[in-house]
């Protein structure tokens, strides 16, 4: 008996843990930057950069935080990236439910973390 459990206990996955707040921090940050080009005024546009220069900051402090050391040039980079990935999905996927997923996420997950967001 004690052998079934212990190679049940060796079969069993092990948890994956979570990615850090930092990682979803600077993918809300890119998710925006991304929406931004898609807008149709300037004013637009810049709420929306206003937001994706709070999440960088945000995302930057909480990489600290969590004891990974990262430049600043490095997270613009690490978003930059990311953005790239969102750009890539196309301008119709502004119309996707996983769009509108993201949207909810990171507009909770603002709130959540005192992220001013004014659109």
């Amino acid at each position: 008996m004690n052998r079934i459990c212990i190679a049940a206990l060796l079969v069993l996955p092990v948890p994956l843990s979570a990615q850090p707040y930092s990682e979803s921090m600077a993918d809300c940050a890119s998710f925006y930057q991304n929406a931004a080009q898609w807008v149709r005024t300037d004013e637009k546009a810049e709420e929306i950069m206003h937001a994706v220069r709070a999440w960088y900051e945000a995302a930057l402090d909480q990489a600290q935080a969590e004891g990974r050391s990262i430049s600043a040039d490095a997270m613009w980079d690490k978003i930059d990236a990311r953005t790239g990935d969102w750009e890539a999905k196309g301008v119709y996927f502004s119309f996707t439910e996983e769009f509108r997923d993201w949207a909810s996420y990171c507009r909770k997950f603002a709130r959540h973390n005192g992220i001013q967001l004014s659109f």
